[in-house]
This record gives structure tokens, sequence and C-alpha cells, in this order.
């Protein structure tokens, strides 16, 4: 008879206990990798509100100190016409690079009706704006539809998109004719006669009363400029995010210009990931031991029920390490069953919330977006192996003791 054969003969014997340690640590696992999956969808989240939500790209490149300087002193700031055709011929040059987008930020006043708002704004090239935020995937309305009213082309040079929260505060419609004005670049005010024509979802509580989004024709106009305050990259990869970047710093040296990796931009991201690492560690621990601790109780009763077993087996040959080897694979049994019972639970789960599609508003976003589990291969395995190690170690306190008593002691247990 094989060892493997004779542990799973014990497991059956003592059934009602074997499933007990079984469910609990299946739910262990189940619970570990559903919210590890959640973590990982609010770093996904946190990472397309930066990159493809707010239209911040993969990387960026400024004047120098122009992100930090640029709204005191934009005429001292601006990337000029000449200086962002260079820019552009330089990605077109780079496969990496898919778009190369100037990005000019605004600031004014919206005036509907006597109804005047501030308002902050940025302006693209509409097609370069649709392509970015068209990349995102984490934050999903629930019709998939990121705006509502009509498409801002690039032939629609005097048409702006506005967030439901600015709309709803100066009682905007679509197709509302709007005047805009702010001080150009040189301090003198100006006035552009503009319409409503799309309201907006903004991946940003704090934008949602104010942000306005502006072709960059219309906003040149508004600002007396041809030139961008800045140039964003989307990338095909984001992999290749550090090499691009480190591109462009070789071309554009640093006494002139800033570039930056969107990581260097997103602080929340690098604070949510830290947060939810610290508490999915936490979690692992809790539950790890909650598994490990229901396989000590296991294996200590069992050794108290089978000692008078133990010492027949000793008496008729087996030595201490087959007694810790045989309890050790039982061990492993229970955590190997428990382990992959719990992944069947955490496939399932996630499958169902993908069909069900439920919706929540994250605290970052001013909209309801569908959430997700997205489950992460490596975790799965990781936890998987883990489970199995801790519950297997867990029976070597428990059948040592039972290893070391004497075996007349063993054959007289009552």
């Amino acid at each position: 008879m094989t060892w493997i054969s004779l542990a799973l003969r014990n497991l059956f014997r003592n059934a009602r206990r074997s499933i007990t340690t079984v469910a609990a640590v299946a739910l262990g696992y189940a619970a570990i990798n559903i919210f590890g999956g959640f973590a990982h969808y609010m770093f996904a989240s946190i990472q397309d509100a930066h990159i493809y939500e707010q239209i911040n790209g993969h990387a960026q490149i400024w004047r120098k100190d122009g992100r930090t300087q640029a709204d005191s002193e934009p005429d001292k700031y601006m990337i000029s016409a000449e200086d962002f055709e260079r820019i552009k011929a330089f990605a077109e040059k780079d496969e990496r690079i898919e778009i190369a987008a100037g990005m000019l930020e605004v600031r004014g006043n919206l005036d509907y009706d006597g109804n005047v708002g501030f308002f902050v704004g940025q302006a693209m090239v509409p097609s370069e704006k649709d392509a970015i935020h068209s990349q995102s995937t984490a934050l999903r309305s629930p019709d998939g539809n990121p705006y509502e009213g009509n498409e801002i082309t690039n032939d629609d040079t005097f048409g702006v998109g506005v967030t439901f929260g600015m709309g709803e505060r100066l009682a905007l419609e679509v197709g509302t004719p709007v005047i805009l004005m702010g001080p150009s670049i040189t301090g003198q005010m100006n006035a552009v006669d503009a319409e409503v024509f799309q309201f907006i979802d903004v991946a940003s509580e704090a934008l949602d009363g104010r942000y306005v989004f502006l072709p960059l024709d219309l906003a040149q106009q508004l600002y007396d400029t041809d030139g961008v305050t800045c140039v964003r990259f989307l990338l095909r990869s984001e992999r290749e995010t550090e090499e691009v970047v480190a591109a462009l710093r070789e071309e554009f040296p640093a006494d002139e210009w800033d570039v930056f990796m969107w990581e260097d931009v997103s602080k929340l991201y690098h604070r949510t990931r830290n947060m939810f690492e610290i508490i999915f560690g936490l979690v692992f621990v809790i539950i790890a031991t909650i598994a490990t601790m229901s396989v000590l109780n296991t294996i200590g009763m069992a050794v108290v029920e089978r000692t008078r077993e133990i010492g027949t087996l000793r008496a008729i040959g087996l030595k201490r390490r087959g007694v810790v080897r045989l309890f050790g694979i039982e061990s492993m049994f229970l955590g190997l069953i428990g382990a992959s019972i719990g992944l069947a639970v955490t496939l399932a789960f996630a499958g169902t919330v993908a069909w069900i599609e439920p919706t929540w508003e994250p605290p970052v976003s001013a909209r309801a977006v569908v959430w997700e589990i997205r489950l992460v291969p490596l975790y799965l395995a990781v936890t998987w192996v883990l489970l199995i190690v801790f519950t297997a170690l867990a029976a070597i306190s428990p059948a040592r003791r039972a290893a070391h008593q004497s075996i007349v002691d063993a054959l007289g247990h009552v």
C-alpha cells in the first residue's frame, strides 16, 4: 500500500472533519484571490483614469518647469508651433509611438444667457483625443458611451464638450450657444463663440462641475496662440514607456525640456497601490492563519483519536519520520483539495460578476462604472501553492508529538 493511498483512506475515514477543513481552505483561497482580483481592477482603473480618461497619455513633454509654472506665465512656457512640429516629426519616426497629441490647457469663464461659470479645459485635436480615450477598459459606463449628444469631429471648430455637472449648474442643453471668455497668453481678455455639442463623463469628481473639452483650433483662438502647453504620447505598448521616455530625453535635453512617464505625474496611483498591497498582505496572512489553524485542529484531533493506530504502526516497524510523513501527506491533500475547490469558486464568482456587470461609483469618479474582478494568473498560482505548503507544514508539530510517544504508551492509550 502506498503512502498516498493510505493518506487518502485516512481522510475519507474522517470525512466530516476533512470536509470542514477543506471548506476552510477553499473559502480562504477564494477570499484571497477575489479580493486580489478587485485590487488589481482598482490599480487598472486608476491607471486608465490617468492615461486614457484624463487624456494624459503614457508620456508627456513640457518646456523646462512648464508643468509647475505654466499657469503663471503661459507665454514663457508655451511650446511653439515649430517645436511642436519637431516633436511630431520625432514621434513619426519612432514605431513605438502611436500618437503625439498637442494639448493646450485653458482657463476662463463660460457664459450662457448671463449665467457665468468658471471652467478649466483641455484642448486637443478631437480625433486624437478620442483615440486616446477609447483605449480605456477599466472605467466603463454601463452603456459604454463616454458622452451624451453629438460627436465632435476635426471639422467642428466651435463645438465643445462640457461635464454633466456644469450642464446642470448652468442649465445647458445640447445645441446651446455659449461664449468662452479668458485672458490670452499676453494677458489681453478675449472671447470666442461656441456651441455645446455634448455632455461628457470625467473620471474625477473635482472636475465634474468645471471641465470643458475644446477643439485645439478653438482654444488657440481664445488664447491667441499657435502653440501648445505640452505634447502627450500614446504608445502602442505600455511596456515600452521607459524606453520611449529615455529616447525622448536623449533627443530633447533636460536643460530645455521635461519628459515625464505617466507614473511620475500620478501620485494617486502609487498611494492607492501601496494601500491595497498592504491590505492584501494583511488579508492573506489572516486567511492563511485561519486555514493553518483549521488544519492544526484537524490533524491534532486525528492524532489523539489514532494514538493506538500510531502505536501499532510503530510496533510493526514504521519509523518516526514515517509517521510525520503520513500526516504530512494527509494534510497536503487537505490543502490540495481545498485550494482546487477554492480556485473553482473564484473562477465561478469572477465569471458571475462579468456576466451581471454590477455598477458602483469609485471615490475618484463622478459617474457609475462597471466593476470587475480581474483575476491575476500569477496570484492564483502562488496562493494555490502557498496554501498547500502551509497546510502540509501545519501537520508537522502534532505529527512529531505523536511519533515521539513510546510504543507501549501508544498501544495502551484509551
